[in-house]
């Protein structure tokens, strides 16, 4: 315990590994999802998934953290759950792209692998017909409903050769 307490991250790291594992560890997970550095937070995702715990509730914590890695791995984290809820806090995740950075779409895309239908359609319900952004045809092009389709031959019909290939 004292090695958690410490200033060293990589210290702190090793000694959260082992303390879960103890009895009464769960405190530690619920310390690290609320620790200022990220990389502690994205510890205490993990090992809440290793140690079986619900990840909906972390999900609600996290969905709108500061740091980008953390709500990459809030998205994989959600990956094999089904519920409404669980697509509601993808598309809170997904809403915070920024067009730019390919890891974050590509947790989003490993996210909702399975559960392409339900999670695409409540992100396109609550974007409407601002899809069309840069971030949202990434979002288009990433995935794998049905209901992205019609949108992906939209902008398969609109783009210039250079687009229409990175589509295709």
């Amino acid at each position: 315990e004292v090695l958690w307490n410490e200033n060293d991250q990589r210290k702190r790291a090793q000694a959260f590994w082992l303390l879960i594992r103890l009895e009464g560890g769960a405190k530690y997970v619920d310390a690290a999802l609320v620790d200022e550095n990220a990389d502690i937070r994205i510890m205490g995702i993990r090992a809440a998934r290793m140690l079986k715990q619900d990840v909906l509730p972390i999900a609600a914590r996290l969905v709108k953290d500061p740091s980008p890695q953390v709500r990459r791995e809030v998205a994989i984290a959600l990956r094999g759950n089904s519920s409404k809820e669980a697509a509601m806090y993808w598309t809170d995740l997904a809403t915070q792209y920024d067009g730019k950075d390919r890891w974050y779409l590509e947790a989003l895309g490993i996210s909702a692998d399975g559960n392409w239908d339900l999670y695409f359609d409540t992100w396109k319900a609550r974007v409407g017909k601002e899809w069309n952004s840069r971030a949202g045809r990434d979002i288009v092009w990433r995935s794998r409903s049905k209901s992205a389709m019609p949108l992906l031959a939209e902008l398969i019909r609109a783009a210039d050769d250079d687009q229409m290939l990175r589509y295709f």
